[in-house]
């Protein structure tokens, strides 16, 4: 048992409740104390609650030889089955309580994970981009955590590479897909920023990965050049981003693959310029699939709702979205909500 001070002190609540019982056992008078010995299950449960079975089982070993000593002070008639029950009360709440203790640290660890996994798929601290002003939103589903993440990362070029992905499937185990993926994408975009080349490094990454049942990731790359305005992108079977202020879609050139679907797929780059006072957002498909009363938001909705704001600076603007989609969906949101918003800098007061 560790010697810290928390395991000091939960020690010295065992056994000072236990002698208490010894004690009060043995001042009530015989014809009183018929069911004290039962008390003996409090040092006991909370014995395997805090060390498991182990811990438990020990509380049941000093809690029988106490009750056999008051037994001994004062004896009890058909001690052997009386004993028996005792001691099968005894060891039924030490497996009780350690189960459930054990499940409790599961659960926490678990939270834990997830929560760590969040963080790694959904950075709240954004990198420094030169001449880009960029925000993310991003509000995990019910399940704590899916397979939503982003990655905004400067390209080797110069340029800003900016990756919105989302993994077919929900849960922790979506979750730890979406990390795999995104890792691998953040680690291609160090020596390539060209969207259609780092989705398909991460397909073969993908597939070179020890199969673990169904690995499907949808995901949109971005490129964008401050110095020239150009944007460039490609599309894995994922929802295309959307132009601002226009809000209008900007589609991917020729077939769009999920990722991992195939070991090879070809994908293409499309590219256009941005205005003086354009920028660009992409979004997982948990935006549009939000439901409020059974019906579904969709494109059409999301664009609808993000329009009186489309021209806001990127913090604000994501902010605004996160506000807009939670205030119309009916909660609990079922699937990750994850935005990000890219947009100069310092052209036309952005």
């Amino acid at each position: 048992m560790p010697g810290d001070p928390s395991n000091r002190a939960r020690l010295a609540v065992v056994c000072v409740s236990t002698l208490a019982v010894l004690v009060v056992w043995l001042v009530v008078p015989r014809s009183a104390n018929a069911g004290v010995g039962f008390f003996y299950t409090v040092p006991i449960g909370l014995a395997a609650w805090w060390w498991g079975a182990r811990g438990g089982l020990l509380a049941v070993a000093g809690c029988t030889a106490l009750y056999l000593l008051g037994a001994a002070l004062q004896p009890v008639s058909e001690l052997g089955v009386v004993l028996g029950m005792r001691v099968a009360a005894f060891l039924g709440v030490a497996v009780v309580a350690a189960l459930a203790g054990e499940r409790l640290r599961s659960l926490e660890h678990s939270a834990e994970e997830l929560e760590a996994i969040r963080a790694a798929l959904a950075p709240a601290q954004l990198p420094e981009l030169l001449d880009v002003d960029a925000a993310a939103a991003f509000v995990p589903s019910e399940l704590g955590v899916s397979g939503d993440f982003y990655l905004l990362t400067n390209g080797p070029d110069g340029s800003t590479v900016a990756i919105v992905g989302d993994v077919v499937g929900h849960g922790p185990k979506a979750a730890r897909l979406a990390t795999f993926v995104r890792e691998r994408l953040a680690a291609l975009a160090a020596s390539t920023s060209d969207p259609a080349e780092l989705l398909t490094l991460a397909n073969t990454a993908l597939g070179e990965r020890p199969r673990r049942g169904r690995q499907l990731v949808s995901a949109a790359c971005v490129r964008y050049s401050p110095g020239d305005a150009e944007i460039t992108w490609a599309s894995a079977g994922h929802p295309a981003p959307l132009a601002l202020p226009g809000l209008g879609e900007l589609p991917p050139r020729g077939s769009t693959y999920l990722l991992g679907a195939e070991p090879d797929i070809e994908l293409s780059n499309a590219s256009g310029r941005l205005g003086v006072d354009e920028g660009v957002l992409v979004y997982t498909d948990g935006a549009t699939d939000v439901r409020r009363k059974g019906a579904l938001l969709g494109l059409a909705g999301l664009t609808r709702l993000l329009a009186p704001f489309a021209g806001l600076p990127a913090r604000e603007l994501a902010d605004r979205a996160q506000e807009a989609l939670l205030e119309w969906a009916d909660p609990p949101i079922r699937d990750d909500l994850c935005l990000l918003v890219l947009r100069p800098r310092d052209r036309g007061g952005f």
